[in-house]
């Protein structure tokens, strides 16, 4: 008996839950509900909400660095070359765009201009996310032998590591809190 009403309360609970989400899912704009679209692997909705955000706002840098992420996450990587390009036409230098753009080249097979971008990698402020990059991409080019998603997944692993060494740092050092 207890095991029943129990299952009742759990099974409302759930319900209420799921009415909660949807509610809040449907809330949210073109653009939050395309970053869930793109976390969940849904790249052609992710396109389209991104799309519709960006007829909102067509300067957004966030929206088109979105978009070019997901071209890249669809391993379309021309249509993923020519946002980032068009990003750093907008935002000569911005970080991200560079690295995707480097990322995008290894994955059309343009290995050597790939890695030219990503050797002389810049991130001001950022000591480590481009130092980390930097060193992948030198060991990479000794390595020609790997393939492209290969490096493209060692390079992504080396932003994160310098990510979290620059965080490290800049905790030690006071410069954030943590």
């Amino acid at each position: 008996m207890r095991a029943t009403a129990f299952a009742r309360v759990l099974f409302c609970a759930v319900l209420v839950s799921l009415a909660a989400l949807i509610a809040l899912i449907a809330g949210c704009g073109p653009d939050v509900r395309g970053s869930m679209a793109l976390s969940s692997g849904d790249y052609t909705q992710a396109l389209a909400l991104y799309n519709e955000a960006l007829a909102k706002e067509p300067e957004s840098l966030p929206l088109r660095q979105r978009v070019g992420v997901t071209y890249f996450e669809m391993k379309a990587y021309p249509q993923a070359e020519a946002v980032f390009q068009d990003i750093l036409q907008r935002a000569p230098g911005e970080p991200n765009a560079l690295f995707y753009l480097g990322l995008s080249h290894l994955g059309k097979g343009e290995r050597e201009a790939g890695l030219d971008l990503l050797e002389q990698y810049r991130w001001p402020g950022k000591f480590y996310h481009q130092t980390y990059v930097r060193e992948e991409a030198k060991r990479l080019r000794k390595h020609p032998e790997a393939p492209p998603l290969e490096a493209i997944r060692s390079l992504q692993e080396a932003l994160e590591l310098g990510i979290k060494e620059q965080r490290k740092l800049e905790i030690e050092t006071g410069f954030i809190r943590n």
